[in-house]
């Protein structure tokens, strides 16, 4: 159970959540991704935040909590608003870490304009702290689990990209998985000389230099001295590639004055002369979560955007939500087995005429094949350049054109990722392309950016028709044997709905 509390009212005693929840190939335990609280310090004079900044949440701050907490390498300016904490821990974790401080008691705040916060908060209820639970699992001393490997490098050296390790302790110590407590950092700025004075009380904490970072799924900045800190030497490439494609935040949760960026392909060549060889069984520590090489690909290799994919290669409908002839598609699943009603909505595109689809205010365009090669220009286009910006006025269009161009690049995407057994989105665009004749749709997803996915190339009405035929003839041929009369059969039961009611009824 978690229960919210603003940044500001955080108190010793209340484990924070510091991450969200990695993509584990060892399980995530009650607890992972919490600490201990041991110090809070609310900064209400904010004047090391750069004065002219646009940046939103830098413009709107009144007052910082900055969290000390148990296993921690530095603390963390919090953003504002709800943080999440834990409302029950384990009584013999809770009990170890407040025996066990991480940081040395303080009777001065380490960052200027700030005042140490303890005692309840007036926005609280009098109970304090999370409830004590007793420990639902084994808690006798075990072996430690096997670990990723890793290697200590200066905080100025961690870079975009490095899985640094933000919890070196969850009690107890043995029961922590491969690469709990390291998450993927997405920002890095640098602190030194003078503007370290308008930040901390004591410049000499920061021993030179002040490391900030975002990290995935920490809702604040991590703030790093200038002490050996510990990343991964070779990360889990799945893991890798979910955080990176599902970032957590882009840039700061605050602008500080005088913060600097460092260059990443100077950290990347020092980190190459720094980081050791992984051992030859890391990789062994990390099965895959993919049942096939080609789903795994897509996802190591894959790129998210719109590209050309032959219609005979995408999914018919499975249902589509406010169609005019959603009743027809319904009745003709009914004939088929449970579970298939993408081949009924096929087969109702066989039994619709121009006239049909002229009725559909899905369908009704100027010029589907003009609006096509619209969007696959825009898309191939460099993003945010002169040419794409002249490519989405797309004067040629009328204006009804012009709105499904639009729509087709922005919110209405058609979204298929490759290997997908259904469409996200856009079934409605899709008939209609399919019904004005187009054989290559431009499609929105994941997809390996190398791949041809335009041929085959077949009309709507033959892959509709063929879909039909191929399900009937596997159909029959489980039930009788292959042959004349079994292929004869399943040509009827796919031109004569009404045949299908004699077959027996699939449990």
């Amino acid at each position: 159970m978690t229960v919210p509390h603003v940044s500001t009212a955080l108190r010793p005693g209340d484990y924070l959540q510091i991450a969200s929840e990695r993509m584990a190939v060892d399980g995530v335990p009650d607890g992972e991704g919490f600490a201990r609280i041991e110090r809070v310090e609310v900064i209400t004079d904010i004047g090391f935040l750069t004065p002219d900044s646009t940046h939103v949440r830098t413009r709107a701050a009144r007052q910082i909590a900055v969290v000390f907490c148990h296993g921690m390498p530095g603390p963390v300016m919090l953003r504002e608003g709800d943080q999440w904490t834990l409302g029950e821990v384990d009584s013999g974790r809770a009990h170890w870490d407040s025996a066990h401080p991480w940081w040395p008691e303080t009777q001065e705040p380490l960052f200027t304009g700030s005042r140490l916060a303890a005692g309840p908060h007036p926005f609280r209820s009098t109970i304090h702290g999370p409830d004590l639970v007793a420990p639902t699992d084994e808690t006798e001393p075990q072996p430690p689990r096997q670990r990723a490997a890793v290697f200590d490098k200066p905080a100025h050296m961690v870079m975009v990209g490095d899985y640094l390790q933000i919890h070196a302790l969850r009690h107890p110590k043995w029961d922590m998985r491969i690469d709990e407590g390291f998450h993927r950092v997405e920002w890095i700025g640098h602190l030194a000389g003078e503007a370290l004075d308008a930040v901390l009380n004591d410049p000499a904490w920061a021993r030179g230099r002040l490391t900030l970072a975002s990290v995935h799924g920490l809702s604040g900045i991590l703030v790093l001295p200038e002490v050996p800190v510990t990343v991964l030497i070779q990360p889990n490439p799945e893991r890798r590639r979910s955080d990176e494609d599902e970032a957590w935040h882009e840039g700061p949760f605050y602008e500080l004055a005088g913060v600097t960026e460092p260059d990443l392909t100077e950290q990347l060549h020092a980190d190459a002369r720094l980081r050791p060889e992984p051992p030859g069984s890391e990789e062994a520590l990390y099965p895959s979560r993919f049942s096939s090489p080609a789903q795994r690909a897509l996802h190591l290799d894959g790129v998210t955007g719109i590209r050309p994919v032959a219609a005979s290669q995408l999914p018919w409908p499975h249902g589509l939500f406010k169609c005019p002839y959603g009743e027809r598609a319904k009745a003709l699943a009914a004939t088929y087995p449970k579970g298939h009603s993408k081949t009924a909505h096929a087969e109702l595109f066989t039994r619709l005429g121009d006239q049909d689809f002229a009725a559909c205010p899905y369908h009704q365009a100027d010029d589907w094949r003009a609006i096509t090669a619209a969007v696959l220009a825009f898309a191939r286009a460099e993003p945010d350049s002169d040419e794409q910006d002249q490519l989405y006025r797309a004067p040629h269009l009328s204006e009804r054109d012009r709105a499904w161009f639009r729509s087709l690049i922005g919110g209405g995407h058609i979204w298929w990722d490759t290997g997908q057994q259904n469409l996200t989105n856009g079934q409605h665009r899709l008939c209609a392309l399919r019904a004005a004749g187009i054989e290559v749709i431009p499609v929105y997803g994941r997809h390996l950016p190398d791949h041809d996915e335009t041929t085959p190339s077949q009309d709507a009405l033959t892959h509709a028709r063929r879909t039909v035929e191929d399900f009937w003839l596997a159909h029959v041929a489980s039930a009788l044997k292959p042959g004349r009369l079994s292929t004869h059969l399943a040509r009827l039961l796919a031109r004569y709905p009404r045949l299908r009611a004699l077959l027996p009824k699939s449990k």
